[in-house]
């Protein structure tokens, strides 16, 4: 199972609008590269484009704020139809967050400060919640950028069920067995540290965990450890080169992994379904995000 090397190789993509055969666009853009999908290797698809595909976007019209989202906005200044979106893909919200503190650390954060001003000005305060597909996301994940003016993106679907029809797809041009990982980028807190990664909203073909944990070390000893959220790996291997093109490299084919095969998504190892688990460590989380505030202040 060991692998000591790993190639990426990203695709572009023709700018997608509305429905198209995706599988087929991101064969050809390999083909294009001189590359041809093999068995075993990983397509990483970011969730966007794979929505896209499939004409699924929001129009901002048809939204009508109700009486939550306008006091989300009387008491934030979060705008009160984007608070609406995110009530209308959660099942729960745990807090609403002021985005106020980072102003004194965008020279910190961007290289563009007036850039940074608008971004900071545009979003007001993040909401914490548990999407109805059982994710916690910042603003139940909704994406403006990079998408018709006038419309969103939103996150609430079944990813494990897109990444399997694509995947199934690629099959059924290709005759080979690929495994397909949805990747999103998600506001992110470890070890002190304040930023952002993408991270596997859907999965097929691919078993998301290691399920490693207690196998012996060198020494012969039990680890605790080795449970690694493998679709989150590739997730965060591929950003290196999806983000380097503003969003034209949204495919990245990954060859050499040697993995476990599995039918089981991403839904099927969130944490969401577990009672009580959640809430603590959302309180913990919210608690170290406080305690950074706090720090900056």
């Amino acid at each position: 199972m060991y692998v000591k090397k790993l190639a990426l190789y990203g695709l572009e993509l023709p700018r997608i609008e509305g429905p198209v055969n995706l599988a087929k666009i991101i064969i050809e853009a390999a083909r294009e590269d001189g590359l041809e999908l093999e068995d075993g290797d990983v397509v990483v698809v970011t969730s966007k484009v794979l929505l896209k595909s499939k004409g699924l976007l929001v129009n901002l019209k048809d939204i009508r704020p109700g009486v939550r989202a306008r006091l989300i906005h009387k008491f934030t200044g979060k705008d009160h139809v984007e608070a609406e979106i995110v009530l209308q893909n959660s099942e729960k919200v745990y807090a609403v967050i002021p985005t106020g503190f980072l102003r004194d650390r965008l020279s910190e954060i961007s290289k563009d400060l007036e850039a940074a001003r608008k971004a900071l000005e545009s979003v007001k305060a993040m909401m914490i919640v548990r999407m109805r597909n059982g994710i916690i996301a910042s603003d139940a994940g909704v994406d403006y950028s990079n998408v018709p003016p006038g419309y969103a993106i939103t996150s609430n679907h079944d990813f494990d069920a897109l990444a399997k029809e694509l995947r199934e797809d690629i099959k059924r041009i290709t005759g080979r067995d690929v495994a397909v990982v949805v990747a999103d980028t998600e506001v992110f807190l470890s070890n002190g540290k304040v930023g952002s990664i993408d991270v596997a909203v859907g999965s097929s073909g691919i078993d998301p965990l290691a399920r490693e944990f207690g196998e012996r070390d060198m020494y012969g000893r039990p680890k605790f450890g080795g449970l690694d959220i493998v679709v989150d790996e590739l997730c965060a291997a591929a950003a290196l080169l999806m983000k380097q093109a503003s969003e034209g490299v949204p495919v990245v084919i990954i060859k050499g992994l040697k993995y476990r095969k599995s039918e089981n998504g991403v839904k099927d190892v969130l944490i969401a379904g577990r009672r009580g688990t959640v809430p603590v460590l959302v309180r913990i989380l919210l608690l170290n995000i406080l305690l950074k505030i706090l720090h900056i202040l």
